[in-house]
């Protein structure tokens, strides 16, 4: 009896230690390093945790210790019961961000999009969702194809057909579909459009659509997305989704690689639990329902990097110039041997002056270049990001006086902009990109 109370004093004072010192060990480690920020306040909880399951065994020890000097299978029970209940305990910690969303958003979200033993995840073909913009809607819709329209669009079918790939900027997230880009190009030239272009997407995706689309659809003209960050998400195997990873096709040093598995990461079922009433029992179904699919990520991630280890999966590529070249060079492929002209267009998303683009494209195929961010900055000789962001980024009123801003994607006028700049040099005024591109480069040399 002594015993367990001696022990139980020497756990209890080192939880109480962690518990009210927490904030302390925390600002101590924020000089350590960034990473230990990030992490170690998750690192605390677990660490308690583990020191009170260690003490429920400790004080329980003289009930089964006979049992455990003879059986080995309750050893190995009795060994590995503080690690599973530590990754139950984690998968838990992943599943209260996807939970509150489903009671908070649940009927709208989740409904767009599937997964891809190809891409990863694409739109579900004539799938209508949501998309929350400061206080409001913004409903978006999917065609037979999955590709994003206005509701109640229907083909022309007629010419010029132009087909756009990207991400989440030529898709128009934060717009309703006919306030994109796309939409106001089709107006100008007067033929049909496909927007093929999905949030998040990098340019291994790009890639897939565009060896898909163009021998399929034969455009006129595929309009390309050119910004860093493509090349960048194309250089990792997997995509975060609301605390769970799923994978995606990577470049590596040999070149294009599909998903290391068929992905599972959108199989959460958000819109089941919308209107059942927060309770322990309702968050239990949530997790038994959700738990396979995290496990099995988990899993896979794990199996994943052993066959990395031995050399079975190649590990994605560092070198995002060589990225680039293969990404837009494989689009420009599929371009010349379907008759389709490719153009590319810059963007940052905000006030960026970086247009370095793969040499091949302006050197060798001299692919025309829409400057889009140049066209931004000029409509109203913007001088910094504060403004470049007042004039094109999407802003509401919360408490009815004050601005803010709702989402940094370009709003409504800003597509307008983008979609003039995209007509003048696809109808061949091609001097207005030279211009513009030399203002760029007088306001790089002047910042």
């Amino acid at each position: 009896m002594k015993q367990n109370l001696k022990f139980t004093a020497y756990i209890f004072a080192i939880v109480a230690i962690l518990h009210f010192g927490q904030n302390f060990i925390l600002r101590f480690l924020v000089g350590m390093n960034q990473w230990l920020i990030d992490h170690f306040g998750g690192l605390v909880t677990y660490l308690k945790l583990f020191l009170l399951l260690f003490w429920v065994l400790g004080v329980t020890y003289p009930l089964w210790k006979k049992t455990f000097k003879h059986s080995v299978a309750f050893r190995f029970f009795i060994i590995l019961i503080i690690p599973f209940i530590l990754y139950a305990w984690s998968l838990r910690m992943q599943m209260l961000p996807m939970y509150n969303l489903a009671k908070e958003r649940g009927e709208k979200v989740g409904k767009v999009y599937v997964n891809d033993d190809k891409l990863g995840y694409k739109h579900l073909p004539n799938s209508t969702g949501y998309r929350l913009l400061g206080f409001r809607d913004i409903t978006i819709y999917h065609d037979d194809n999955g590709n994003r329209v206005p509701v109640g669009y229907k083909p022309t079918g007629k010419r010029p057909l132009v087909l756009y790939l990207g991400c989440s900027v030529s898709y128009g997230d934060a717009c309703f579909a006919d306030s994109t880009f796309a939409h106001y190009v089709q107006q100008q030239l007067g033929g049909d459009y496909v927007n093929a272009a999905t949030s998040g997407y990098g340019l291994s995706q790009m890639v897939l659509k565009a060896e898909e689309l163009i021998p399929k659809l034969k455009p006129d003209y595929v309009v390309t997305q050119y910004t860093s960050w493509l090349a960048h998400r194309s250089m990792g195997q997997y995509q975060n989704f609301l605390g769970g990873t799923f994978p995606i096709p990577y470049f590596s040093d040999n070149g294009l690689e599909m998903p290391v598995f068929s992905p599972r990461g959108l199989r959460i079922p958000l819109a089941d639990f919308k209107n059942t009433p927060r309770s322990l029992w309702d968050f239990t179904k949530f997790y038994i329902r959700v738990a396979p699919t995290l496990i099995y990520e988990d899993v896979m991630e794990l199996v994943t990097k052993v066959k990395m280890l031995f050399g079975s999966i190649p590990a994605p590529t560092t070198d995002e110039l060589k990225v680039e070249q293969i990404g837009y060079n494989r689009i420009a492929d599929v371009c010349e041997k379907n008759g389709a002209k490719m153009l590319v267009w810059t963007t940052g998303t905000g006030f960026g002056y970086r247009t370095k683009l793969p040499p091949s494209l302006i050197y060798e195929r001299k692919i025309p270049i829409i400057y889009a961010d140049t066209a931004l900055i000029n409509k109203h000789n913007v001088k910094n990001g504060d403004q470049y962001g007042r004039l094109y980024g999407h802003w509401y009123k919360p408490n009815g006086t004050d601005s803010v801003m709702a989402d940094g994607h370009p709003n409504p006028y800003a597509h307008k902009i983008i979609a003039n700049e995209m007509y003048r040099v696809i109808t061949g005024d091609t001097a207005v990109a030279d211009t513009t591109l030399t203002k760029l480069q007088v306001l790089k040399t002047s910042k």
